[in-house]
């Protein structure tokens, strides 16, 4: 009878330990892509939209490098999908097809601007 209840303890433990490591969800990654903003209001716009996806962790746009770090969680938000996203904000990246036709956020050369934009 001892040798019962032990055996179905284990397996209990056995079944918690499993459950607890599929709840652990994959390590965060740093996603790095040159984004073609130009100020710091599409800085601030970059990082609080992006920063605001379930799954993104955080985000740091360097104004000078034109480098948007994402720090995300790889099985909640794919990299494709933050590139889409970068563009629907209105912005190209280096991976955007340069044809590509977005809204752009800002448009300083012929003096129009977004409706989140303002100088």
């Amino acid at each position: 009878m001892k040798s019962m209840i032990k055996i179905a303890l284990m397996f209990l433990f056995l079944i918690g330990v499993g459950s607890v490591q599929a709840q652990v969800t994959a390590e965060p990654v740093v996603f790095k892509v040159k984004v073609f903003f130009h100020c710091a209001n599409g800085k601030a716009l970059l990082e609080n939209r992006l920063g605001a996806l379930k799954g993104v962790e955080s985000v740091v746009a360097d104004l000078e490098t034109k480098v948007v770090s994402i720090t995300h969680d790889p099985e909640v938000i794919t990299k494709e999908k933050l590139i889409e996203l970068i563009e629907q904000i209105g912005y190209l990246t280096e991976f955007s097809d340069p044809n590509k036709q977005i809204k752009k956020a800002c448009n300083h050369g012929d003096g129009e601007h977004g409706d989140d934009h303002q100088h």
